[in-house]
């Protein structure tokens, strides 16, 4: 993790317990326990646990909008428990099921309520300090996007030339979908590099940056009737059943991925103006780099947005901008497949060369792939033209 990176979490950190006033409203509901335990037949302490603890519970809730990438990295700083959603849900079983022995119920909250004003505090005094010296997140200039991949190193196995595939594979997949948008192949320009869970944050026009999170998802809202077809296939298979209604369950499965990728290709190739061979080859681009970013997110790839609005910019950007922040706010990215369906490792494409024709009408991207000449029981075959 970068220093700019660091100072960004522990900003957001500070800044949203702040806004949600959560430890405030955590020793809220420690001091009212406090009183329940002092004199539990008061009903007036009972009605102020209760506003308490619902005054908690709310704010609570917005904790759902820490994304799963910044979940992690919390969790990594040891604060996840005191960040996770459901910590109201902990307190509230605490007090219910410690009915008749509150001081128990008490006891549990002190504790939370202690142990994550530390944390907060060693945020704010870690905040402060990179501050002095002179370390601040990067800012996304008014009325832009930006875009991030986090890679696990599963995914490439700590090998330098995967990595190199999966960032040939990112820069490909903007540049179709640029050329598909606008008729010009489009560089998206790297802004950050981050090492601990490999992150490359990349700055691209708002048109693209829209039309990946829709694409992206459009795949998450389809996994979650896989992950449904999923369970079934395991439950079936492990009371022994086999043969043709598995063979089912993974024909729906693959069908239900088929037909996201076909749509996701119409969607960005829904305005294209260009040729129509050159669309017919883009069609066919962007059902390989859909299919590709479908398969590497059931690999526990993960894409986060972020939108710095221009009140004083036009509408059509200002409702692009919020359109990608609605979407990726509801993003939900599936754990990672003990058994991926939809990618296998020797599905990298390889030996391919990228040659990028420009033109003034569009942008001609052509895929040329070597030819290797491939030995065979003593014979000499070539690869199909």
């Amino acid at each position: 993790m970068t220093a700019q990176k660091l100072y960004e979490i522990l900003k957001f950190l500070d800044a949203l317990d702040r806004n949600l006033e959560l430890q405030t409203k955590l020793e809220n509901v420690r001091n009212t326990l406090n009183a329940v335990a002092s004199q539990p037949a008061q009903p007036a302490n009972q009605s102020a646990l209760a506003g308490a603890l619902s005054g908690f519970e709310q704010a609570a809730a917005q904790l759902a909008t820490i994304t799963p990438s910044q979940y992690a990295v919390v969790e990594g700083m040891g604060g996840g428990e005191f960040f996770d959603p459901s910590i109201a849900a902990k307190v509230t079983t605490s007090i219910q099921t410690n009915a008749m022995t509150p001081s128990v119920a008490r006891e549990f909250v002190q504790q939370l309520a202690a142990r994550r004003a530390e944390f907060l505090s060693t945020v704010r005094s870690a905040k402060e300090n990179l501050e002095k010296l002179k370390i601040s997140a990067s800012a996304l200039k008014l009325g832009s996007a930006d875009l991030a991949f986090l890679i696990p190193r599963e995914i490439f196995d700590n090998e330098l030339v995967q990595f190199a595939k999966e960032l040939n594979f990112i820069s490909r997949l903007l540049q179709d979908f640029s050329e598909a948008l606008t008729g010009q192949v489009e560089h998206a320009q790297l802004e950050q590099l981050s090492s601990s869970v490999p992150t490359v944050a990349l700055a691209a026009s708002v048109p693209v940056i829209l039309a990946v999170a829709h694409v992206v998802n459009k795949f998450l809202s389809a996994w979650e009737r896989i992950e449904k077809i999923r369970k079934i296939r395991a439950e079936i298979t492990e009371i022994g059943m086999k043969g043709a209604p598995l063979d089912e369950l993974t024909e729906q499965i693959k069908t239900t991925v088929d037909t996201v990728v076909e749509e996701s290709a119409e969607f960005v190739l829904v305005k294209y103006q260009g040729p129509a061979e050159r669309k017919n080859e883009l069609a066919n681009a962007l059902r390989r780099d859909t299919r590709r970013l479908f398969g590497q997110i059931e690999r526990g790839l993960t894409v986060e947005f972020r939108t710095q609005p221009d009140k004083d910019g036009n509408a059509e950007l200002q409702k692009a901008l919020a359109d990608i922040s609605n979407v990726a706010g509801t993003m939900h990215f599936p754990p990672v497949a003990e058994e991926p369906m939809l990618l296998k490792g020797d599905e990298l494409i390889e030996g391919e060369i990228q040659a990028v024709k420009q033109s003034k009408k569009t942008t001609t991207q052509k895929t040329i792939v070597s030819k290797k000449v491939v030995e065979k029981d003593g014979e000499s075959t070539r690869p199909k033209e």
